[in-house]
């Protein structure tokens, strides 16, 4: 009997902290454990899932709104801000018409913009309440939206030039040892939400070409893209580990010395 209850203890105590971990580093996860088993020692046991549960609420609320930050700006900002920018232009009271020839400049903008924005819907609303607002990785994310978002005033004035301070900026990140890791974080993410893209367009195309004749990507049951939420469950599993791997190696080794 002993030997059963001490089983149990030791699973509840493996499960309790592989939560834990999930909301934060491994290493931090043994630690806070480690402190809360200590001081249930002479508190008791229902302080200590009293106190474990208000520490996995407190460090664990970030990821569900990060995740709804992420549908609220794919489903409703997305759209406003772009008849938004549209509106500002002009051309939301006329025809878009795509004529004429346009500068090679104009046209590697767009290219880039279009790649920076396609991810960063999903991206930046999501490191943004994930890993905080005053994070190194939240000020390059929003740096590179804000600087390829003029792509929706379809003026190639205008987004040929904010095409290339994003192009800029990207590589400048890429050249600092200070910005370096969060920028592959990012391009990482883009290449992944990429990979979503065409996997989600070569289903719908090659396997129900009748279906999706007239729409490629249908409204899925969250009335968005049928590519969007996939996007958004594919960012949520690999943001975590990706950011713990690149961003967090330094501080997980002073942890263990």
């Amino acid at each position: 009997m002993p030997e059963s209850i001490s089983s149990a203890r030791t699973s509840s105590s493996a499960i309790s902290e592989w939560l834990l971990a999930r909301v934060t580093d491994p290493t931090r996860a043994a630690t806070i454990l480690g402190d809360l088993t200590e001081m249930a020692a002479t508190r008791g046991r229902l302080w200590f899932w009293t106190a474990y549960l208000r520490t996995l609420i407190s460090l664990g609320w970030r990821t569900p709104v990060a995740v709804l930050a992420a549908v609220v700006s794919v489903k409703y900002l997305c759209r406003r801000a772009v008849h938004l920018l549209l509106y500002v232009t002009g051309f939301i009271h006329s025809p878009i018409v795509f004529a004429g020839r346009y500068s090679h400049l104009a046209v590697f903008s767009w290219i880039v913009s279009g790649s920076v924005t396609s991810f960063l819907w999903i991206v930046f609303p999501y490191v943004t309440f994930r890993f905080g607002l005053r994070n190194r990785l939240t000020y390059l994310a929003g740096t590179l939206f804000l600087l390829a978002l003029p792509m929706y005033t379809l003026r190639p004035q205008i987004y040929q030039l904010t095409g290339l301070a994003c192009t800029l900026v990207m590589v400048a990140a890429l050249a600092s040892a200070l910005w370096r890791r969060q920028m592959i974080f990012l391009l990482a993410c883009c290449a992944i939400n990429k990979l979503v893209y065409f996997a989600c367009y070569y289903a719908a195309v090659a396997h129900s070409p009748a279906a999706f004749r007239d729409n490629p990507f249908p409204l899925s049951l969250f009335g968005m893209r049928i590519d969007d939420p996939v996007g958004i469950a594919v960012t949520v599993m690999i943001g975590p580990p990706l950011y713990r791997w690149l961003l967090q190696p330094r501080s997980a080794k002073v942890a263990h010395a």
